[in-house]
């Protein structure tokens, strides 16, 4: 799992995902994060792509994780140049096909000085409203359904005992 936070607003919010292992570190924030984190994707995605379309996938690096990756981009574009719009697509497009899958946090509203360059990307996003009892739109099936969100309860330790599991086994 990988996590982009440019601005460092969901810090406290991501904490427990690196407190537990499951991020093995903190989200990428500033410009530098956003175009190091999706630098390595991109070859990641580019490399794999090439080795399995010449059938040498052995022929990967050693250290080449092809174990499937999640991408999550918090409060999109903010911190993202015109190369780093162009990469995200090319790993909405290309990411999935080889493992590698996004999730964003953003709002298309922010995100309108990029015009009808992004109109593919959000169309093929399904998208989830952050207001409870709102409607969200299924791109694949189009159905609207009603959002729900899970909530932990308060004082709960539920969220932390499943991250540690999860968590436990990168750590070997």
């Amino acid at each position: 799992m990988h996590v982009i936070d440019p601005a460092g607003s969901a810090a406290g919010s991501f904490a427990p995902l690196v407190g537990s292992g499951v991020l093995a570190e903190p989200p990428a924030a500033g410009a530098q994060g956003v175009s190091a984190v999706l630098a390595a994707l991109t070859q990641r995605v580019d490399l794999v792509q090439m080795a399995i379309r010449s059938r040498a996938t052995d022929a990967l690096p050693p250290d080449m994780d092809t174990a499937e990756q999640l991408l999550i981009v918090h409060d999109f574009p903010h911190g993202f140049d015109d190369r780093a719009v162009t990469q995200l697509r090319y790993l909405a497009d290309e990411g999935p096909s080889v493992g590698v899958h996004l999730m964003m946090v953003a709002d298309r509203e922010d995100a309108r000085a990029y015009g009808p360059v992004l109109d593919p990307l959000w169309r093929s996003l399904l998208r989830l409203t952050p207001v409870a009892d709102d409607h969200l739109a299924d791109p694949w099936v189009g159905h609207a359904w009603t959002y729900e969100p899970s909530m932990v309860p308060p004082g709960s330790r539920v969220l932390g005992q499943v991250l540690g599991r999860r968590g436990g086994p990168r750590r070997l």
